[in-house]
Order: structure tokens, then C-alpha cells, then sequence
């Protein structure tokens, strides 16, 4: 028997979470099938994936434009 599956860690990447001395950015872990699959299920719950799949943003944050 073979079990496969993929995981997710998204981790916000917005100015306000990367900006924090104290706590941790928000975060959430998702588990699939595939890429594809995780991406489809964090969309759906409000994160804002970037094309070239280097940053994430979490649901209501403020997407920043310039590269890390």
C-alpha cells in the first residue's frame, strides 16, 4: 500500500505580519493531494497566493507589491 499526500504551510507575508517582534505571523496548513489541490482549498478560505508560489497572505491582510 502506498498513502501520498501534500502539505501546505502558509505563512503571512504581508508588512504588518513580517513587521512583528512579538507572536508569529498568521499561518494555516493545508493537506492534499497535490499542489493544486491545497492552493484551491487556501483560496477558497481567503489567502492570496503569489504566482511564483514565494509569498502568502492571509485573509483581510494588505498585499504588499515589493519583493522580499
Amino acid at each position: 500500500m502506498i498513502a501520498a499526500n501534500y502539505t501546505v504551510n502558509l505563512y503571512c507575508d504581508c508588512d504588518e505580519c513580517t513587521g512583528k517582534q512579538w507572536g508569529s505571523p498568521d499561518f494555516a496548513e493545508y493537506i492534499g493531494n497535490s499542489w493544486s489541490g491545497c492552493a484551491k482549498e487556501a483560496r477558497s478560505h481567503g489567502w492570496r497566493i503569489s504566482k511564483d508560489r514565494t509569498r502568502a497572505f492571509a485573509p483581510g491582510h494588505k498585499i504588499s507589491r515589493t519583493n522580499p
